[in-house]
């Protein structure tokens, strides 16, 4: 189903960084027809949004957004939720999607009734460019509808599994530091920084494009497809491996996975 086959009404319970990105890249898609309100905190970004699209438009209090919206998206901080949405009515048939990490449905629903269903929402920073992963869980077709072409969506039933997913995602600080030691190497070795920087950030986006198009059969494979014998890559590979690089990545992993702190 397109954007445009049928209108739905959206409406965002706080307006922060993510919801930003994520109204910017909502608005940005071709035959973006949905009405998107906004609650009124923060006050700048929504009078931005509401300025900047014609599909925005900002209301003066959350239970206006809650009234005006067939899905409302909670958006404000986990340690806001109860007190942001405390006294508000929600009312039966309405869908409820909520960027609230860490806050399983399960623990939304009672919240936010009679309203239901419940999914959850995992947007990444990547969605102002229509890129990289969106999980939604469980997967109500609304939901999936309204979100639909802004990445990559991935649909979990299980919402006991968002938690794997959200730890996953903890790279993200570490792949940018790898990225700037990486051209600070570079600079060292007396290459201007401007050269270096558009070096190291383009090879690596090659990189994620061939590793995004690459056949899952495939996809193991590339490793060893990206390296000759004896080569340069064998080497820096190699050592890394050799010296446990990986395993401390996986265990690394683990240990967040274990310790990850639920609402």
């Amino acid at each position: 189903m397109g954007h445009d086959a049928r209108m739905a009404s959206i409406g965002f319970l706080g307006v922060g960084t993510i919801s930003e990105a994520v109204v910017r890249a909502m608005c940005a898609r071709p035959g973006m027809s949905d009405d998107i309100v906004l609650s009124p905190r923060s006050d700048d970004r929504s009078r931005r949004l509401a300025s900047d699209f014609v599909q925005c438009t900002r209301l003066d209090s959350n239970q206006e957004v809650i009234d005006a919206s067939e899905i409302v998206v909670l958006a404000m901080r986990p340690q806001q939720l109860d007190e942001a949405i405390r006294g508000l009515n929600f009312r039966r048939g309405q869908i409820v999607a909520s960027f609230i990490a860490g806050t399983p449905p399960s623990d939304i629903g009672p919240l936010v009734a009679p309203a239901g269903p419940v999914s959850q929402i995992i947007p990444l920073p990547a969605i102002t460019l229509h890129r990289g992963p969106l999980v939604i869980s469980p997967a109500v077709p609304q939901v999936v509808e309204a979100f639909a072409g802004l990445g990559d969506v991935v649909t979990l039933e299980d919402e006991a599994t968002v938690r794997t997913l959200s730890c996953a995602s903890a790279i993200m600080s570490t792949y940018y530091e790898m990225q700037n030691a990486l051209i600070q190497w570079i600079t060292a070795q007396g290459i201007d920084e401007e050269t270096a920087s558009l070096y190291v950030r383009s090879e690596l986006e090659g990189l994620a494009a061939v590793g995004k198009v690459t056949p899952e059969e495939q996809r193991r494979g590339l490793p060893g497809e990206h390296q000759t014998r004896g080569g340069l890559n064998e080497r820096v590979r190699e050592r890394l491996l050799r010296e446990g690089w990986f395993d401390t990545l996986v265990e690394t992993m683990d240990q967040v996975h274990r310790t990850a702190t639920l609402r």
